[in-house]
């Protein structure tokens, strides 16, 4: 078997295995809105001396890619906060998940596109969703944040 053939096999191999291990792989527009569950952790109106209403959804994405020269793979730990309302109105659920899906696959395409190391993939993962999420132009949901997992008790989704 010629060596290219033989790197190329393990790390599809290698893929394979962590998918099964219940990691989730992220390539291209394949994120689905249904990994990011939304759960309110300040409530709409807020408690007296509390900021406004806010939801959270936390997911685990694996970006991984495929190379025989330069194959990485990096498990991402991903919180996506969203005001329950903000100057455009209120956020739904439905619409919060789109713009997290569209926003993860925008950035899993940049990201992947670099040669990181795998420290890096996920800080920039995560700088890149929340940049294309809020950006003012095109950004879907002003006062979104993205970061590792802060809030405690949300339940975490993979994504397979």
């Amino acid at each position: 078997m010629h060596p290219w053939l033989r790197v190329t096999a393990q790390w599809v191999l290698l893929s394979l295995a962590l998918v099964g291990a219940g990691l989730g792989t992220c390539v291209g527009d394949h994120i689905p809105p249904s990994i990011f569950q939304f759960q309110n952790v300040v409530p709409h109106p807020p408690p007296p001396g509390a900021g406004g209403g806010w939801k959270v959804a936390q997911a685990t994405i694996l970006l991984s890619r495929l190379s025989p020269h330069f194959p990485a793979a990096a498990s991402c730990d991903i919180e996506v906060g969203v005001p329950e309302k903000n100057g455009k109105g209120w956020v739904p659920d439905e619409f919060a998940q789109a713009a997290a899906a569209r926003a993860a696959n925008e950035a899993a395409r940049l990201v992947l596109r670099e040669r990181l190391p795998t420290a890096l993939a996920c800080q920039q993962f995560r700088e890149q969703m929340e940049r294309v999420l809020t950006d003012k132009a095109t950004g879907p949901i002003p006062g979104a944040n993205v970061s590792g997992f802060i809030e405690v008790g949300v339940p975490r989704r993979t994504f397979q």
